[in-house]
């Protein structure tokens, strides 16, 4: 399965257009997207508005590949789950977004193993191909709290 995700925050339509054309020319292929609170309504993919955590969680760990917007949370989901990703970034011309962090964002991770840049819609089926073939994002050591030095500095901070 290929899931696709906007994140939280913002709809992304022009995300969802592209999978959508996509699903329809991979007729066989199994693709769920999240699409927030966007206007446009997939025809050729099973869709969801939201997914609560638990159902989201499992939908990365059952997916093939991720694919979703250039947000540093859309890389530490695939991450943790040894995913690939593939991401495309909002633009703040397309009024996608309020600036253009993303195109930031992707080019800092795009050189990562198991991130599949598309830095267009056009590019997005070939990053979705090298994907499938590529491999997970590996090696990415993530725990639920922060390093206790850190956290002893972050207290001293505070506390003086």
């Amino acid at each position: 399965m290929i899931f696709v995700t906007v994140g939280s925050m913002m709809a992304f339509d022009r995300l969802i257009v592209s999978m959508d054309k996509w699903a329809l020319v991979h007729p066989g292929s199994d693709v769920l997207a999240q699409i927030g609170a966007g206007t446009y309504r997939p025809i050729h993919m099973r869709w969801t508005r939201m997914l609560p955590p638990s159902t989201f969680q499992e939908a990365v760990r059952k997916s093939a590949i991720i694919v979703a917007h250039a947000g540093m949370g859309s890389y530490f989901v695939a991450a943790e789950m040894g995913k690939p990703v593939v991401m495309l970034p909002r633009l703040a011309a397309n009024r996608e977004h309020t600036t253009d962090h993303q195109l930031h964002t992707i080019k800092w991770l795009r050189d990562r193993p198991g991130v599949y840049a598309a830095m267009s819609d056009a590019e997005l089926d070939f990053a979705i191909d090298r994907a499938m073939t590529g491999g997970g994002i590996a090696g990415a050591d993530f725990t639920n709290f922060a390093p206790e030095p850190f956290l002893r500095r972050v207290r001293d901070f505070l506390v003086n």
